[in-house]
């Protein structure tokens, strides 16, 4: 298997210790890269290795640090495929937005595929919540977007196993992921809080596809009104294969 480029190695690592709420910078990233290569530090192995042969690589690499997160969340996902931002005054009432863009066509990278994604998110403590239901919720739109966007919420445990998770399912419609040019539309998630339960973890999410996704008026507490987790099916559904309409 081919070395990834440094710079790959060093967004890897800041994804990898962001997701335990460890948060670095793209220059401590390069700097804890050079060391594990066996160099003093970033500009003796900058130098070694020269431009990188792909510079579409570099390209992706040098936007990502660019990208902006609110205190208290993180960006996690394909960075290479997807950019994120943090928009002072793009949602609705010229309220602040988060927003999530795919890198293609506008720069040489390829069109995600089905299951590659970028997602912002945090993670909070589940104690104050076991054994309850809470959602989260949030307004999103979409612009030419051939993929799609949307938000989660999940609960895990100290194995950090999946124990309830919700992320608008596969259907399309009033309830389900958003696609194409909408306008602002309100989605939520709810999930019952498990009692063995240590984090939730919850955010937004753009993937499989290009366009341009931005979500604003988050919120987060107590299920309320008719806000339920989605009901699985009583019994199997199309066995036989049959293609939607």
């Amino acid at each position: 298997m081919q070395t990834p480029h440094p710079k790959t190695m060093a967004r890897i690592l800041r994804e990898a210790l962001a997701e335990r709420d460890l948060r670095i910078s793209h220059s401590t990233a390069l700097e804890l890269v050079a060391k594990q290569l066996g160099q003093a530090d970033w500009n003796v192995l900058s130098a070694q290795i020269g431009p990188d042969s792909s510079n579409i690589q570099q390209d992706a690499e040098s936007a990502v640090s660019h990208g902006k997160v609110p205190e208290g969340w993180f960006a996690s996902g394909r960075s290479d495929l997807f950019h994120n931002d943090l928009l002072p005054d793009a949602g609705p009432d010229r309220k602040p937005a988060l927003l999530i863009e795919s890198r293609a066509p506008q720069e040489r990278v390829a069109i995600a595929q089905a299951g590659e994604f970028l997602t912002v998110m945090q993670r909070i403590s589940a104690v104050p919540y076991r054994g309850k239901l809470v959602s989260f919720r949030a307004q999103m739109s979409c612009v030419n977007a051939t993929g799609n966007g949307r938000i989660w919420i999940h609960a895990r445990g100290q194995s950090r196993d999946a124990l309830a998770f919700e992320n608008l399912g596969l259907n399309r419609g009033p309830t389900g992921p958003i696609t194409g040019t909408t306008e602002w539309t309100h989605r939520t998630v709810t999930i019952e809080v498990p009692d063995e339960a240590v984090y939730i973890g919850f955010g937004i999410l753009f993937g499989s596809g290009t366009g341009v996704f931005r979500a604003a008026n988050l919120s987060f507490g107590p299920a309320e009104g008719d806000e339920r987790p989605s009901p699985l099916p009583d019994t199997p559904r199309n066995l036989d294969l049959v293609l939607a309409d």
